[in-house]
C-alpha cells in the first residue's frame, strides 16, 4: 500500500521575502487558519521527541521558532500596508483600492473598521475645527441621481455635523459630485462619510447601507 503523501506546509520564509515589497501579497482567505494549524503540529511533533538533545528535536524546535517569528513580521508588515491603505482611503487621496481584494477575511474586518474610525475622527474634528465660519456658498452641485431630493442651502443649517451619515457601500457608484462640492467615486464595500442628502439617495436606491457610530 502505497505511502500517504504528506500534508503540505506553508512556507513562511517565501511569502515574507515577497512581503517586503511595498504591495500585500494576496494570500488565501483560509491563511491565518492553515498558519495556526501548522504551528500547532509543528508543537505536537515537539512534544512528541523525548530526547530533547537529539538533533531530531533540535531541527523541529528550530523551526518552530522560525515560524513564529516568520508569521509576526509578516503580519506585521501586512498591518502596516493595511493601515496605509486605510488612511489615503479616508483622506480620499486615493480613488480607486489598489490591494484590498488581496486580504484575507480577518483583514478586511480590521480593515473596514480602521477606516470607519479614521472618517470618524476625521469628519468630527474637521466639524469641530470648521462649524463656526460662515456656511457659504447657498448654491451646491447635485448628481443626476438626486435630483428628486430637496437640497437644504447650507446657510440654514445650524449644525453642519449633524447632516452627514456613515454609510457603507454595496455596489459601484460612478463619480459624482457632492452636496458638499466633493467628487466622489465609490466602489463597492468602500465606508464614506457623505451628506444626508447624498447617503439617503444612495441607501434608497439600496446602493449603500447606514452604518452606526458609536459615540
Amino acid at each position: 500500500m502505497p505511502d500517504k503523501p504528506e500534508k503540505s506546509r506553508i512556507n513562511f520564509n517565501d511569502i515574507l521575502r515577497d512581503e517586503r515589497k511595498s504591495k500585500l501579497v494576496p494570500l488565501e482567505s483560509e491563511f491565518y487558519e492553515k498558519a495556526a494549524g501548522q504551528i500547532r503540529e509543528l508543537e505536537e511533533e515537539k512534544h512528541r521527541n523525548e530526547d530533547i538533545y537529539s538533533t531530531k528535536y533540535a531541527i523541529i524546535d528550530d523551526e518552530l521558532k522560525t515560524a513564529r517569528k516568520s508569521i509576526e513580521n509578516i503580519i506585521e508588515r501586512r498591518i502596516g500596508k493595511i493601515i496605509k491603505e486605510a488612511s489615503l482611503r479616508a483622506s480620499s487621496r486615493q480613488k480607486e483600492k489598489q490591494d484590498i481584494d488581496s486580504l484575507t477575511p480577518e483583514e478586511r474586518e480590521f480593515y473596514n473598521r480602521l477606516l470607519e474610525l479614521m472618517i470618524q475622527w476625521r469628519s468630527g474634528l474637521l466639524d469641530k475645527m470648521f462649524k463656526k465660519g460662515k456656511q457659504v456658498p447657498t448654491t451646491r452641485a447635485v448628481s443626476p441621481e438626486e435630483t428628486e431630493e430637496k437640497v437644504t442651502p447650507l446657510e440654514d443649517k445650524k449644525d453642519i455635523s449633524k447632516e452627514y451619515i456613515v454609510v457603507r457601500l454595496l455596489k459601484d457608484i460612478p463619480t459624482f459630485v457632492g452636496v458638499d462640492g466633493r467628487n466622489y467615486t465609490l466602489a463597492k464595500e468602500d465606508i464614506a462619510v457623505l451628506s444626508a442628502v447624498n447617503a439617503k439617495a444612495l441607501i434608497n436606491r439600496k446602493a449603500a447601507v447606514q452604518i452606526t457610530v458609536k459615540r
